[in-house]
């Protein structure tokens, strides 16, 4: 076993660990870790020992910001009033949903593992006085979130949201999958991951967001479900939503993928408001995307620098004609660019060796027109310029590379064609309004990175269904806190909601006790200027344990 001390860097500040690695059947792996602080602080512990003995560390930054959306979102009032919990022990079971809530915002935490070990290394102990539950008891918790109980939470939370002055005009819907391990069954099923783990079971999650990312209804399917299956069984709550959100329906728009594209679906949608969604490039109506970059007008740049045109025509679309905006992305098209490019090359690789083998003989099996399609499969993105042909029984590989066909790949990429039901838009406001939808994607990687629903930990379908209603109050949590600090913190100093969440984590509370007292005292060590920004905004002092 070796002793070391480890410095992880965030944002320019340098924080210091002792650590202490072993040796196991997987190679070196940590023992145990104990946060030091700043350099600063460090000084103080060895300069300084008599004048105030540090007793010990507590994580406080996520789990005090956190605890002030539970608060400014009355969360707390509204999950008391509807869960009715018999036998209550010490923790009641609010508390104990904000403790799975808080262990989740900082870390994959199971539910043991909350209890277990998060629990008493954070501030909740000092605030709440009292020990943590069993995980039995945080297990019968979760259960009283049945569906018509998670039902009303949502409700009533979107009531807190229009109360705080969201005012959403336009309403997003996506859906993503997280992969789980073991055996398919219910909800866990196996599907196309969005992660590239097509082994492995699926479970699939849709959000309706606010234009702002405000998480505003969810819903959970098994992972092999279509998307436009999906949204069709979401859909009458998603209309039913859209009388809370305005007086007037026609003043909202609904705003989805082309996943979700179906004429049935469109024409209920369109009854009662507007939308705005994209085509498929089988679905382009009179061959817009072959319309030239050059003759599309400068609509604006991104804030990535990158610029966007685009026009508006009219064309048949789900049984109407309709306007149809042509956009194309400067960023997308080189990035389409290089894939198409580097799928290229795979292809004219995969078909020369083809041709060369296909036929050679040899003990070998023969070629059948499986296995020529599963090599080929990868580059299904570039196929329109490969034209091959496969003889089975006379084992023969033909294949031409159509440059006119390559050609035209290249000219659409970074085109997409968005229609919509409002006929007084122009393209920008089409392409803007549909381009937002990246919040939501944005949100979906928080919840498959550093604020994880996955490991999921639980095998039942109920359990599943209240773990991924946690997660989405999690979420709504998360996106609210944002909110409040976008102009002072993530516009003021160009930092992203990653980078806040890092520096969330690295805010701790110290306690300490001085050598002619008998009390412990409770401080948050210095922090940079963001911290304090954040510190401030949130009034997270009163966080702080009295001693």
């Amino acid at each position: 076993m070796v002793m070391y001390l480890a410095r992880k860097e965030v944002h320019g500040n340098k924080y210091w660990y002792l650590e202490e690695s072993e040796r196991t059947e997987r190679g070196s792996r940590t023992k145990f870790s104990l946060y030091l602080g700043k350099p600063e602080r460090i000084y103080d512990l060895v300069e300084k020992p008599l004048q105030r003995l540090v007793l010990s560390s507590h994580t406080f930054g996520t789990t005090a910001a956190m605890l002030h959306a539970v608060e400014e979102l009355g969360l707390e009032e509204i999950l008391s009033e509807e869960m009715s919990f018999e036998g209550r022990v010490e923790m009641s079971p609010v508390q104990r949903l904000v403790m799975i809530l808080g262990a989740r915002y900082e870390q994959p935490a199971s539910k043991l593992g909350t209890v277990a070990d998060w629990y008493v290394k954070s501030i909740l102990p000092l605030l709440w006085r009292c020990d943590p539950p069993h995980v039995n008891t945080v297990y019968e918790t979760m259960d009283a979130l049945t569906p018509e109980v998670r039902e009303r939470i949502e409700e009533r939370l979107r009531v807190r949201l229009f109360d705080l002055g969201l005012e959403p005009k336009r309403l997003v819907w996506d859906t993503t999958n997280f992969h789980t391990y073991g055996e398919a069954a219910g909800l866990r099923q196996r599907g196309r991951s969005k992660d590239g783990k097509h082994k492995c079971p699926l479970v699939g999650m849709g959000i309706l967001t606010s234009e702002e990312d405000i998480p505003l209804a969810q819903m959970v399917f098994p992972g092999n479900r279509q998307d436009v299956r999906v949204f069709e069984s979401a859909l009458p709550s998603l209309l039913k939503l859209l009388g809370e959100v305005a007086e007037d329906p026609k003043d909202v728009t609904l705003i989805f993928d082309r996943g979700c594209n179906d004429e049935d679906l469109i024409r209920v949608i369109e009854e009662m408001t507007h939308c705005v969604g994209k085509l498929k490039r089988n679905q382009d109506p009179a061959k817009l995307l072959r319309i030239p970059a050059d003759e599309l007008e400068h609509l604006y740049t991104s804030e990535r620098d990158h610029e966007v045109r685009g026009k508006v025509t009219e064309g048949e679309a789900f049984g109407k004609s309709r306007p149809i905006a042509v956009m194309w992305h400067e960023g997308t098209a080189k990035k389409k660019k290089e894939r198409l490019r580097r799928l290229k090359e795979g292809a004219l690789e995969t078909c020369k060796d083809l041709e060369k083998r296909v036929g050679r003989g040899g003990r070998g099996r023969n070629f059948t027109p499986e296995g020529i399609r599963r090599r080929l499969k990868p580059f299904n993105d570039v196929s329109d310029a490969f034209d091959w042909s496969f003889d089975e029984k006379n084992q023969s590989f033909l294949w031409e590379f159509e440059r006119d066909e390559w050609e035209r790949l290249l000219d659409e990429a970074g085109k997409s064609l968005l229609f919509t039901s409002h006929t007084d838009w122009g393209a920008e406001q089409i392409i803007r309004a549909y381009t937002g939808k990246w919040r939501i994607e944005r949100s979906f990687r928080l919840l498959k990175g550093p604020i994880p629903a996955r490991p999921f930990f639980h095998w039942e379908d109920d359990r599943i269904r209240e773990h991924c209603f946690l997660m989405f109050l999690l979420l709504v949590i998360h996106r609210f806190l944002m909110e409040e600090i976008r102009e002072p913190v993530l516009e003021e100093f160009k930092i992203g909601e990653e980078g806040v969440h890092k520096l969330l984590k690295e805010i701790h509370l110290i306690t300490g006790k001085l050598s002619d007292e008998n009390s412990p005292d409770f401080s948050v060590e210095e922090r940079g200027t963001i911290e304090d920004v954040i510190f401030n905004e949130w009034r997270l002092g009163r966080f702080i344990p009295r001693a």
